[in-house]
């Protein structure tokens, strides 16, 4: 809550405990010299704070965190009209982070949205809202999820006037280039001309203004020093002098081509969103669902966990849930990739969007609606599609100068023809120079590639969570996979017990309560090998040690579950005789109680069948491959052997991972790693390159930059290909951007380009470029894909 001083708030605190916090944060806040008061309430968990100015909101946030505390933080998302271009992108966010608070804000210019994170207690929603309508970019009121719905009545209609009235002027002028002299008076031009400049680039001036007011500039600065230049000009040159050719057309027809330019853009970049509107559109609205034995239909958002719903054939599944009763195909393409139909029956999963085509379903609800995994998908592109990726950034650099540069440039222009020339000339030249210049095709470029990319990417299968990882594929040299779950299937299977003869009578019902604790494939393939033996009692505690196995306490005795490295760690050894005893190259969980060696199973784990293929595929594009495992030596080199991979190795921690693939990184470069377990998220963070498996736990994919929607390490490659396809047309979008600016302002500058050219060229820049990013709409996957290109 703000207080009535503009620079003295009441900010709420998380992370306080007792008075030696409130201490510590009083103290270290009094240390920065923007602080003139700090008090900490510990009872209402509360900061009141007062600072030298109100600019100095920015970084109080950080200086609590530099305490051991934080701050609340809200996340907004809002859809902005007037996004023209690169500069318009950079005004907001360097007006909105100046805002007290004010953590990121963020603007993508496809698709004219903002999402903003601030502290609440110190700006307001209002106040963000209050501050873009100043800037001339207001939130729109219809919500953010309508983004796809483009209203183009008034854009249309604007359009349609501007063509009408410009046609009279655009016919003479082309007669009079053949020679055929048809003149229209002056007051006629006159009044063919005003309606467009003033009424149909009314948009234009506003957005002008309000740059102005920031002393700031994008392309409506440029369309309307241009425009306003001819028409100012040719009303003087009519009512002052006795010239007979007038400059009207010049403004009309730029007006008019640049607002058909910008419907034209508008259109193109709201289909780069195809793939994603066509997932939002997968999830039925409504359900039918058994009430008091009764079916009744209910709005999804309606639904609770534990509701029975009623699925049809050739019904779209509405919820997220577990089929209780019934059995059919169901097509999963559209969240997945998989082509093929699945075959589903009583206690399978089944996923909002995907389509039931068989069979009649019943199925009872398992989650949320807000945590489908059709929405959580949706979600985790569309934050991808917010993110700037490097060069993004860098490209944002050179178009916050561009305008003005510009602008230079047609000052330049004008007084150099003018000095060789006449006034004439150079009206002309600084009006091409300013209508030519496209800051809009610099600024869509590379977003308008990455959201269709990203949407298709989707669509194949493939989440892209990291945008700069997604780039970082196409260099990568080096690809390191884990074992279980990547590589192999992860359904490990126990081949051999082994019980030694100092064994503990109760051993095996022991071994399988604890085991039933975890999820780990290993402990689940251990508990199926008991299925005859009963469970033993509940340990009093259990501690799992990443990498190695657990440890269990029964009346204070210790039972160690896990490999050579937990049993050395706990001061047991393994003696060469029941080394020898067991198959080295089979997966190797001992058992030890009352520090007595009393068993060991032995577990196989089979490839997965596209494994082998992928690998080779790999290699072939000079990729090394290299497996990293948790398994010993001898168990990870036979599975290395069987898949053809280049290195191994073996016996490795997660934190052992994490050091290899950093050593790797230094010695061959770019490295990408796979992986789907919690024993991977380290080395997952440390790749320059990361990627998730669809059946890895959430830790995993909380840890890669890249997410496959199934287990299948093709997907990987499709991943490989669709960054190539994604970096080539960024590199394409960006070299006609740069190319069409280059050649086409200093054209206009030496007066070789007319201004109705110039803003035709203008108008259609950045429409070629948005189009451009459309052909990756019609990119599909090959059957084998291909790394190479």
């Amino acid at each position: 809550m703000t207080t009535d001083s503009l620079n003295h708030w009441i900010v709420p605190i998380s992370g306080l405990s007792c008075a030696s916090c409130v201490n510590r944060l009083e103290k270290v806040l009094r240390k920065h010299p923007e602080v003139r008061q700090a008090k900490v309430n510990l009872a209402l968990e509360s900061l009141d704070v007062e600072l030298t100015s109100a600019a100095s909101g920015v970084q109080l946030r950080e200086w609590v965190q530099d305490a051991g505390f934080d701050v609340p933080v809200s996340t907004e998302m809002y859809e902005l009209e007037n996004v023209h271009c690169a500069a318009c992108v950079n005004k907001i966010e360097k007006q909105l982070g100046k805002l007290p608070g004010v953590q990121r804000a963020q603007v993508n210019l496809v698709k004219s949205q903002l999402q903003i994170e601030y502290v609440a207690a110190l700006t307001s929603a209002q106040t963000i809202r209050q501050r873009l309508a100043a800037l001339n970019y207001p939130v729109k009121d219809a919500p953010v999820a309508a983004a796809g719905s483009v209203k183009t009545s008034s854009p249309v209609l604007h359009f349609w006037v501007g063509a009408v009235l410009s046609l009279p002027l655009v016919l003479t002028m082309i007669l009079d280039w053949l020679g055929i002299q048809v003149g229209i008076p002056h007051v006629a031009q006159w009044l063919l001309a005003t309606p467009v400049q003033f009424w149909v680039g009314a948009r234009f001036y506003r957005g002008a203004w309000a740059n102005l007011k920031h002393a700031s500039a994008n392309m409506d600065t440029l369309v309307v020093l241009g425009t306003s230049a001819a028409y100012f000009y040719s009303l003087y040159l009519w009512l002052f002098t006795s010239s007979r050719h007038l400059y009207f057309e010049a403004s009309a027809v730029v007006i008019t081509l640049v607002v058909l330019g910008k419907l034209l853009e508008h259109r193109a970049k709201n289909r780069t969103g195809e793939a994603i509107r066509a997932l939002m559109d997968l999830q039925p609205a409504r359900a039918s669902v058994w009430r008091d034995g009764e079916l009744v239909e209910v709005a999804v958002a309606d639904l609770h966990i534990g509701d029975e719903i009623q699925i049809q054939p050739g019904a779209n599944v509405p919820a997220d849930g577990v089929i209780i009763r019934g059995e059919s195909d169901l097509n999963e393409a559209m969240l997945t990739g998989e082509s093929r139909v699945i075959f589903k029956c009583s206690g399978d999963i089944v996923m909002a969007g995907t389509r039931n085509e068989t069979g009649s379903l019943r199925v009872r609800m398992t989650t949320d609606p807000q945590q489908f995994r059709i929405r959580q998908i949706i979600q985790l592109v569309e934050s991808a599609q917010m993110n700037k990726p490097e060069v993004q950034k860098q490209v944002d650099v050179v178009a916050y100068y561009f305008v003005p540069t510009v602008i230079l440039v047609a000052l330049l222009a004008f007084v150099l023809q003018w000095w060789f020339n006449d006034f004439g000339s150079a009206l002309i030249a600084a009006v091409s120079v300013l209508v030519i210049a496209c800051p809009c095709a610099l600024g869509l470029a590379i977003p308008t590639a990455i959201i269709a990319a990203t949407g298709v990417a989707a669509r194949h299968g493939v989440l892209v969570r990291d945008l700069d990882q997604l780039q970082q594929l196409v260099s990568v040299k080096t690809v390191v996979f884990d074992k279980t779950g990547t590589l192999t299937e992860g359904e490990p299977k126990v081949v051999k017990i082994h019980e030694f003869a100092q064994s503990h009578a109760d051993w095996q019902g022991l071994v399988k309560s604890i085991q039933q604790q975890s999820q780990h494939p290993l402990a689940r393939a251990m508990v199926a090998s008991l299925t005859d033996c009963p469970a033993g009692p509940a340990p009093e505690k259990v501690i799992n040690i990443a990498g190695k196995g657990v440890v269990a306490e029964y009346a204070g005795k210790r039972v160690l579950l896990g490999n050579e490295a937990l049993l050395e760690a706990n001061g047991m050894g393994i003696d060469e005789m029941h080394k020898r005893s067991v198959d080295q190259e089979a997966t190797q969980v001992w058992a030890v109680m009352d520090n007595q060696l009393t068993a060991c199973f032995e577990l196989e784990d089979q490839p997965r069948e596209d494994a082998r293929q992928v690998i080779a595929q790999l290699k072939q594009a000079g990729l090394t491959t290299w497996m990293l495992s948790g398994d010993h030596r001898q168990a990870a080199e036979k599975a290395a052997a069987a898949l053809g991979l280049d290195e191994v190795a073996g016996d490795l921690q997660p934190d052992h991972k994490h050091e290899m693939v950093s050593k790797l990184r230094q010695k061959q470069g770019p490295v990408v790693m796979v992986g789907d377990g919690i024993n991977d998220a380290p080395a997952l963070a440390a790749a320059d390159a990361s990627i998730a498996m669809g059946s890895g736990t959430d830790i995993a994919k909380d840890s890669a930059g890249i997410v496959l929607m199934r287990s299948d390490l093709t997907l990987i490659l499709v991943a490989m290909d669709i960054a190539r396809m994604t970096r080539r047309k960024i590199s394409q979008n960006l070299f006609w951007a740069f190319f069409y600016n280059v050649v086409g302002i200093p054209l206009a500058a030496f007066g070789l380009l007319s201004p109705v050219i110039a803003g035709a060229a203008m108008a259609f820049s950045s429409v070629s470029v948005v189009t451009s990013s459309l052909m990756l709409l019609r990119w599909r996957a090959k059957v084998k894909p291909e790394v190479l290109s």
